[in-house]
């Protein structure tokens, strides 16, 4: 299927900018995150906090950088048009936060779809337990484990976030879209 089923980017951002992306979200205006296949809440599959903020705000300037070059840099080459609004998530053990195996993948809306999925730890691992980021067919058990980290992955690829069971782990995720797979 691909070559690369991720690359991996560690610790390239400073905990200060990390702290910076997490303390400028009002979660006063939090929403539920939702299922992407039909945008509903359905808890036992997902439950997180998201703020949305622009793909050319800061986080959506580095992970445009960071898609650019790991389409590039893994072999992908895959066809790319537009970065979707980033998702800053909160996933707190207080409420279960989880996200089940699910694709980013979508069919195709007017003719683009997702090609590529980012996410970005933004604080560090001993500030939660739980909240492993697995990608199915990969050996490692969390991917994703070190604050200032970015992992970017074919949108098609199945993937998860277990329970996180003490603590909070802060996140920010986006879609890179193109022309769809033919």
């Amino acid at each position: 299927m691909v070559k690369n089923k991720y690359l991996l980017h560690e610790s390239v951002l400073s905990k200060d900018f990390c702290d910076y992306i997490v303390n400028s979200v009002d979660w006063d205006y939090a929403e539920d995150g939702l299922v992407a296949t039909n945008k509903i809440k359905v808890p036992e599959k997902r439950i997180t906090d998201v703020v949305w903020q622009g793909p050319n705000t800061p986080i959506g300037c580095v992970a445009q950088t960071y898609i650019a070059d790991s389409n590039i840099k893994a072999e992908w080459n895959f066809l790319l048009s537009l970065l979707e609004q980033v998702q800053i998530g909160r996933y707190a053990a207080e409420d279960g936060g989880h996200y089940a195996w699910h694709i980013d993948g979508t069919e195709p809306e007017d003719g683009m779809q997702r090609k590529l999925s980012v996410s970005i730890l933004l604080n560090d691992s001993s500030e939660f337990e739980g909240g492993e980021l697995q990608i199915k067919g990969v050996d490692s058990n969390n991917i994703l484990t070190k604050r200032g980290s970015i992992l970017v992955f074919p949108s098609f690829m199945e993937h998860r976030v277990t329970p996180v069971t003490w603590g909070v782990r802060y996140s920010a995720v986006t879609w890179a879209l193109g022309p769809a797979f033919k």
